[in-house]
């Protein structure tokens, strides 16, 4: 199988920034054959990068075998029989435009190149289709070069190194099936800026000059593994070339990786990234920060997660900044009274889906309302704290059916429980049970008893007032008048009946009106 990935850009970034090839090149002596212009020699050529301004690459069409439209004339022109290629001749020829460049085509020995003369003047060299099952970096041919490319053939290992203090900038083994390379191989070379593997079977990268910034291309390399790769990454500066689509392969580091798929050179650099970039707390200390795995989601979009351990380093407050892609901080065992804005304003809190808070003095969760951490987090640790109350808000969003498996934990903390408890914090607690493991050990602050004993019937009631009453002083007058109705009633009926007027009413002193009534 050949991939052709990573090579393929880099030979027409190089090939489309040479010289022109020379006319007289081109020509030929038939009549019959045309001369055609280049249209890569009417563009202008492309910006190189430093790690390529010191590589070498032949054009492919250097190794082509010469061709015409008239096979009658080539057919003439071909001799009957040619012979095969004499293992002991040169089978290399100088660049028409690259001074001190050469190019060979189909090696299938060593000694093709070994022959050619003036190797010790070679500055650039670049073979194409070698077939050879080793190829020792220690001949002579390689002393002397400053690029060498060896491409697009088959070979099997690269044995021994290069010679110690080689003047050699820029190797490309790319498309190759190399499966092994001497560990020192580039060891003792001191100026290599690139170094290009793609497109192997290799599993490991060999050692390098560790003074030296390398640019390295291993994408195409399905079997390369990710312990080794990953204390490259640590311990050296590299720049990789296609880190999110170079991977390699994470058997051997099962304790940090949770994936059944490969793992990318990007997340590795991320994994660097989170522990250079752990927050450092003046007069406090160091917070520790760990990659505790890398999650593989759809469409191999990486979601590397950064732990930060901020614990036990007496902080009045959050730290500052944290870690790119953090998803868990723990702040236990601080003095922290309040989360401040950071879940509003900074971005590096954005990604957190793990707060750990046990054993502080936070007042207030007040400071989620509105923020990303509300809508996708997964655990919130807030133990032994000082929370006189639960807001509304989380109460109603906190828990929403999300399919994150939503964990809350706030045992410890003693609440100002009333009337509004015992209604909606109480009922919050029994159907959220079940996600909230320790809603048994949620206290009150006012009363000697947990949130969940409460009872609304004693905590609902109103001190009396004369207002209670009101409904018995109505009855009162409404019987009241009702009585004088009816004794009224009776006073005329006997009036009516006997004559008289009720005893009341005879006592009475008479008035003006009544002599006038008499009259």
């Amino acid at each position: 199988e050949t991939v052709t990935e990573a090579s393929t850009p880099l030979s027409e970034v190089i090939a489309t920034t040479g010289t022109t090839t020379s006319s007289s090149s081109s020509t030929s002596t038939t009549t019959t054959t045309t001369t055609t212009t280049t249209t890569a020699a009417a563009e202008p050529a492309s910006e190189v990068p430093d790690y390529l301004k010191h590589c070498f690459y032949a054009e492919e069409q250097l190794c082509e075998p010469p061709g015409g439209n008239d096979e009658a004339t080539d057919a003439a022109l071909t001799p009957p029989a040619e012979a095969e290629p004499n293992a002991n001749s040169c089978q290399c020829k100088e660049h028409p435009s690259k001074p001190n460049s050469w190019y060979c085509c189909n090696i299938s020995q060593v000694s093709m190149i070994s022959s050619c003369s003036n190797i010790s003047k070679w500055t650039n060299l670049h073979v194409r289709n070698m077939t050879v099952k080793d190829v020792d970096l220690s001949n002579p041919i390689f002393r002397s070069l400053q690029s060498l490319a060896v491409t697009d053939g088959n070979i099997t290992r690269l044995v021994n190194a290069f010679p110690r203090l080689s003047a050699l900038k820029c190797l490309n083994i790319s498309n190759n099936n190399i499966s092994e390379i001497h560990s020192r191989a580039v060891k003792d070379v001191p100026h290599l800026e690139f170094f290009g593997m793609s497109n192997n079977n290799l599993s490991l990268v060999p050692h390098r000059n560790q003074n030296k910034n390398i640019t390295l291309d291993i994408s195409g390399n399905r079997r390369m593994l990710c312990t080794p790769l990953n204390e490259i990454i640590h311990n050296e500066s590299i720049n990789f070339l296609n880190p999110g689509h170079s991977y390699c392969q994470y058997n051997a580091t099962r304790t940090w990786f949770q994936s059944t798929d490969k793992v990318s050179v990007e997340q590795l650099e991320n994994r660097k990234r989170c522990v250079t970039n752990c927050p450092v707390i003046p007069s406090h200390g160091n917070c520790k920060c760990t990659l505790e795995n890398i999650m593989i989601i759809q469409d191999n979009q990486s979601k590397p997660q950064c732990h930060v351990d901020c614990s036990n380093l007496g902080l009045v407050e959050l730290p500052q900044r944290l870690p790119d892609n953090t998803f868990v901080l723990n702040i236990t065992n601080n003095r922290i009274t309040s989360l401040g804005d950071y879940f509003h304003t900074n971005p590096t809190y954005h990604n957190i889906n793990r707060l750990v808070a046990d054993n502080n003095q936070i007042v207030s969760m007040n400071e989620f309302e509105g923020t990303k951490f509300i809508e996708s987090f997964q655990r919130i640790y807030m133990r032994n704290n000082s929370l006189n109350k639960i807001p509304e808000y989380f109460l109603n969003n906190a828990l929403m059916d999300s399919g994150l498996g939503r964990r809350i934990y706030l045992a410890g903390n003693k609440l100002q429980c009333d009337c509004n408890s015992a209604k909606k914090l109480l009922n919050w607690l029994k159907e959220r049970s079940s996600d909230i493991p320790d809603y048994m050990d949620i206290r009150c602050r006012n009363i000697p008893q947990s949130v969940i004993e409460l009872q609304e019937a004693k905590l609902c009631q109103s001190p009396p007032d004369w207002t209670d009453y009101i409904y018995y002083l109505i009855a009162a007058e409404v019987f009241l008048l009702l009585a004088l109705i009816a004794k009224v009633s009776y006073d005329y009926w006997v009036f009516k009946t006997a004559g008289y007027l009720p005893w009341p009413a005879s006592k009475m002193p008479k008035l003006p009106c009544d002599w006038l009534c008499e009259s």
